[in-house]
């Protein structure tokens, strides 16, 4: 059934491919956000605006790991990883999240914090250590306040005095570009939100427009849109995504039966415990007892087990 799944789909993006129809890309797939990102030249762009730079200032951007073509493991899982120095001694690593992660936060600790101490050796003083600068770019919603935009540096919780330069988080959360308002709609970084969320070629024409580094991508994206092979392998990374997306669903949807049928196991064994009958039980609960009869057995024949021992023997049945 899987062999017949997977062929089905690699039939399907053959087909498209090779069709004449419009061919929309949109940076938030995995392989198009990795290929237009891992240079230099468009990076440069999107950090001037982030960080608040003058051209001028940025003399040097290496990236640590150039752009290949879809095999790498951060881009199967669907997390981005743009691994830079800029000017020689700032540490910048970008990921792009499209499925929401509960542990982000602790995510960014760790990678920034592991970020810090890379190549630190034993000996040299501390002030040696490099700043970190983590950015996430996430196509769902994490902080609770209302912009699109958070930086987080380390401050006294009381002065806010600024404790450290060289420990930084930016976060972009390109939902809530869409409810943004005043003057943070004017902001550049506010127009790279937007055309990283673009999902048409009017959105990503209009958020371009007047800026070099921007327009330099719109035309890296055309190109892309226009190239048989960057079609198939945006294409497969866009199914592999609808793929992961499912799973979680999946995944999603059989935690809350459990948590329904734990809360049934529950109640019936209050019930038993009071003595009643099935069709009492039942009557109460406005279940079939068709419905409860196995888990009503279970209960009745180990009065002693838990909740969740008694969950696991209806499930080996």
């Amino acid at each position: 059934m899987e062999q017949n799944e997977n062929n089905f789909i690699s039939e399907e993006v053959k087909r498209r491919v090779t069709d004449e129809e419009s061919f929309n890309i949109c940076l938030t797939n995995n392989y198009a956000f990795l290929k237009i990102f891992k240079k230099e030249e468009n990076v440069k762009g999107f950090l001037i605006d982030l960080l608040n730079l003058k051209e001028k200032q940025i003399k040097k951007i290496e990236i640590k790991d150039p752009f290949t073509s879809g095999e790498n493991k951060e881009e199967k899982e669907g997390i981005l990883d743009i691994k830079l120095t800029l000017n020689g001694n700032k540490k910048i690593n970008i990921e792009m999240q499209n499925t929401y992660q509960e542990d982000w936060t602790e995510r960014s600790l760790f990678y920034n914090c592991r970020m810090f101490t890379e190549g630190f050796k034993k000996g040299e003083p501390y002030w040696k250590l490099s700043p970190c600068i983590h950015i996430g770019i996430l196509n769902f919603n994490m902080m609770k306040s209302p912009g699109y935009y958070h930086k987080v540096t380390l401050r006294d919780e009381k002065t806010n005095e600024l404790y450290s330069r060289k420990f930084q988080f930016h976060m972009i959360e390109l939902k809530k570009t869409k409810t943004t308002k005043g003057k943070a709609r004017k902001h550049p970084l506010y127009r790279w939100a937007r055309l990283i969320a673009a999902t048409t070629w009017e959105e990503v024409a209009q958020e371009s427009a007047g800026n070099r580094y921007m327009e330099r991508i719109q035309e890296e994206m055309v190109k892309m849109s226009q190239d048989e092979r960057d079609r198939y392998l945006y294409l497969r990374e866009e199914m592999a995504a609808s793929d992961r997306v499912s799973q979680l669903q999946s995944a999603e949807n059989r935690g809350v039966r459990a948590g329904k049928l734990l809360n049934q196991i529950s109640m019936i064994q209050k019930k038993v415990k009071k003595n009643k009958n099935l069709e009492q039980i039942a009557d109460e609960l406005e279940e079939s007892t068709t419905k409860i009869r196995p888990i009503y057995d279970q209960v009745k024949q180990h009065p002693d087990k838990t909740v969740e021992e008694i969950y696991n023997l209806i499930n080996n049945e």
